[in-house]
């Protein structure tokens, strides 16, 4: 035997590198295998030790080794070296693919883990978690894994299975494998995906198929444009593949009524072709999928009157798919797409041919969709949103997300053509060579903006500069018309910071919208708020509330929105589930059910237009009933503004006390009532106590960070205010980190106060709090005058 596997030099190895004997248990557990696979591999191993003339001992009970060790590993040394560069072990995620791939396209045949253990050297184990990931890749084309005693093979529909295949082409294509590549196919396709078709088809079959598709468009008169040619090509590949092991799609509809139309008429000329070339038997029923690929992409032109109707009829829906579309994007987005007539007009030439692969069941794979997703996650799930909304309204099938990949670059494109540059003004000294390298760098860093014109210091005074957004100059300048920007002649990393801060700062002025939650504070119902619930939990509750069965669409916003689409006809239905995540955070997930795509449309807006981060959005965080949610929202319904409270007018500085002689809880609580009533804020301190003490027992005040917010709404407050205390060492209280407290901030609301202003003051004292920075000066203020500024100055934008 001339090679070992990866496994048998691993023995081969441990052999030499023991000097004494060592039992096939010893080895079986060291290399993660059974006792049966390791006298499988030293039979391969002696042999091999053979030809070098290297003898095993073996004795019973005591195990084996090698005799001379020494000189075994003198004589062995270098070729066991190039047999570890023959058998260079491939990646677990190359692995996974290639097992993906053999059980695909072997669909009819099992394996097992033994079997994969053995063929990739690998423990069981290993393959046991590459089955779990397996299944999970193969039920995003619903399809699954089923095990019996023969062996795990892959179940579900044929035509899902052929998804799959299709699908590995573009998502597992790999550049650097395969580089000798097939010359034939060089002007038609990239090196990726050609590498990737050799992966997992026959090069002579990938050239006879590449002729096939360039025979038709010469007939035709025609050119098949990508991703068409490439789903194409791979779609024919896969039916000889499949279809020549009996693995056929059944359809339904009665071939027959299509057997006058030209389309099908060409399809069974290219099958009966493949099966002359190839000895095949592919069935009538791949000449019907064939032909629905043929009418999906268009490839036969004919001119009858019959198909003009036809063509009108998906011209007007398509139009009017395109439009609807483009409305909620806009109306989201807050931007204008439709005055862009090119990207109007492609947007049409991509939807016709879409909505066409939508009715005769054929998806086409995206190769940038991963890329799409990465570049562009917000506008991918906008679209994606769209695109549910205009089928619903034009009773259409839901658009695959390749498809929508398709669609957001369109859109992307159109964003980029209405986006108005910064038209800036460069000065300097001479006006000459120094600013033309000023220049050439600011282009280079800056592709954004709009270089109009280079001027000399002298110059600027007296330049009408009514067509500029600001200056960028070398000198100072005693002007007030336009803002300007010093930097070096250089553009040092300082300047180009600078530069970036001014941009993003007038961004931020310009584009900030108001945080407005109207139609979420009308719709959202207090039954359907629900905290750390499941996603199928969630649906199930909402299902099982209504007596329906919604089928809910994600669309995810980012890290903290999410939102569940669906539709429902006779009522508009609202839910939110409000979940831990890691590092503290909360997920918001809206489940929105309604039939009026308008109303929808507008509340996806207030949805990605609502900002986690944002101070108001804090109080949140804190919320832990699902009446304190609602009525967060209702009052958000105007904007933030509404929601804003001037802290300054609430806190005054002789409620504030930092050396608290409070030792417990209860002598804390009583010491900043205290401190509360001497100022005239309270009417009876006793009477105001009970009220702090029974909030008390509704659940803990103690937000960790060593920080408690105990709270007293009572009709014995004279007017809101709140009472600040630090103790002189840690006190016991019920924390949510289960921590003892140091920092307390006591809330005494007035009656009338009690449901909006007492929601916008822990929202905006719950928003500084979220600050760890915040919560340690805090802790560290040694003067009321720090505790006050700390709550009062204004955030930065």
């Amino acid at each position: 035997m001339d090679n070992l596997n990866g496994r048998q030099i691993e023995f081969t190895n441990l052999l030499l590198d023991s000097e004494q004997f060592k039992t096939i248990k010893y080895y079986s557990e060291v290399l993660n295998v059974s006792e049966k696979t390791i006298k499988k591999d030293l039979i391969a191993v002696e042999q091999y030790l053979n030809k070098f003339k290297v003898q095993l001992e073996k004795k019973h009970s005591m195990g084996i080794m090698i005799k001379d060790v020494r000189k075994a590993k003198l004589l062995l040394h270098n070729n066991l070296q190039i047999q570890e560069l023959k058998d260079k072990k491939i990646s677990i995620n190359e692995r996974r693919i290639e097992i993906i791939k053999e059980m695909l396209i072997k669909s009819n045949s099992s394996t097992s883990i033994q079997k994969l253990s053995e063929k990739y050297y690998v423990s069981k184990t290993s393959i046991i978690n590459d089955f779990k990931y397996i299944e999970k890749w193969l039920s995003l084309f619903k399809l699954r894994l089923e095990k019996t005693v023969e062996g795990t093979q892959v179940k579900g529909l044929e035509v899902n299975i052929r998804r799959a295949i299709s699908s590995l082409l573009f998502e597992y294509s790999n550049g650097t494998k395969n580089e000798n590549t097939i010359e034939e196919l060089a002007a038609r396709l990239d090196v990726v995906t050609l590498n990737g078709l050799s992966e997992l088809f026959e090069k002579d079959k990938i050239v006879y198929v590449n002729r096939l598709l360039l025979d038709l468009e010469k007939k035709y008169n025609c050119k098949i444009d990508e991703p068409y040619y490439t789903n194409l090509l791979t779609h024919i590949l896969i039916s000889m593949e499949r279809g020549s092991k009996g693995k056929s799609i059944l359809k339904k509809e009665k071939i027959g009524d299509f057997k006058s139309e030209k389309d099908y008429k060409e399809a069974v000329l290219c099958i009966n072709k493949i099966n002359n070339d190839f000895g095949m038997k592919l069935d009538e029923s791949e000449v019907y999928y064939l032909y629905q690929y043929f009418v999906s992409f268009g490839l036969i032109k004919e001119v009858m009157e019959s198909q003009d109707k036809v063509l009108n009829k998906l011209d007007s829906i398509s139009i009017e798919f395109r439009n609807m579309m483009t409305k909620c994007i806009e109306e989201i987005l807050q931007i204008n797409i439709t005055n862009d007539q090119d990207i109007m007009y492609k947007l049409l030439l991509h939807i016709r041919p879409m909505l066409n692969r939508m009715e005769y069941d054929i998806q086409i794979s995206n190769p940038l969709i991963n890329e799409i997703r990465e570049q562009y996650p917000i506008l991918l799930n906008v679209c994606k949103a769209a695109a549910l909304m205009a089928s619903y309204q034009l009773k259409q099938k839901v658009i695959p997300m390749d498809e929508i990949g398709y669609l957001a670059v369109y859109y992307q494109l159109g964003l980029e053509n209405s986006y108005i540059k910064k038209r800036i003004l460069v000065v300097c000294h001479s006006g000459y060579g120094t600013s033309q390298l000023l220049r050439t760098k600011l282009n280079r860093y800056f592709p954004e903006l709009e270089i109009v014109d280079n001027v000399s210091a002298s110059i600027i005074k007296n330049r009408n500069v009514d067509d500029i957004d600001f200056v960028v100059t070398t000198v100072p300048l005693e002007f007030q018309s336009k803002p300007y920007i010093l930097v070096s002649t250089f553009l040092n990393e300082y300047d180009i910071k600078n530069i970036s801060d001014f941009l993003v700062s007038n961004k931020n002025k310009n584009e900030k919208k108001k945080i407005t939650t109207k139609l979420i504070g009308k719709y959202l119902k207090e039954e359907l708020v629900y905290f750390n619930m499941s996603e199928s939990d969630m649906k199930k509750e909402i299902n099982e509330n209504y007596k329906t069965c919604i089928d809910f669409n994600e669309i995810n916003i980012d890290r903290n929105v999410k939102i569940q689409l669906g539709f429902h006809k006779s009522e508009c239905i609202l839910g939110l589930s409000i979940n831990d995540i890691e590092n503290n955070e909360k997920q918001l997930t809206f489940y929105i059910a309604v039939g009026d795509i308008e109303l929808m449309t507008n509340m996806f807006k207030e949805i990605i237009n609502f900002d986690m981060k944002e101070n108001y959005a804090n109080y949140l965080r804190k919320c832990t009933k699902k009446k304190d949610v609602k009525q967060y929202f209702a009052l958000n319904s105007k904007g933030g503004g509404e929601m804003d409270i001037n802290l300054a007018k609430v806190i005054k500085k002789e409620t504030i006390k930092l050396n608290m002689e409070a030792t417990t809880k209860d002598e804390a609580l009583k010491e900043l009532t205290e401190l509360l009533y001497e100022a005239g804020v309270l009417s009876d301190k006793e009477a105001f106590l009970k009220d702090v003490y029974y909030r008390e027992t509704l659940g803990s005040t103690g937000i960790g960070n060593k920080i408690a917010i105990p709270h007293g709404k009572s009709k014995f407050v004279n007017k809101t205010s709140i009472a600040f205390g630090k103790a002189k060492a840690d006190i016991e209280w019920e924390s949510l980190d289960d921590k003892p407290v140091h920092f307390i901030i006591l809330f005494a609301v007035t009656e009338s106060d009690k449901d909006s202003v007492h929601v916008r003051l822990l929202s905006k004292v719950a928003g500084k709090l979220g600050d760890d920075e915040v919560c340690e000066s805090l802790l560290n203020a040694t003067t009321p005058e720090e505790v006050y500024e700390i709550f009062t100055r204004e955030e930065e934008l």
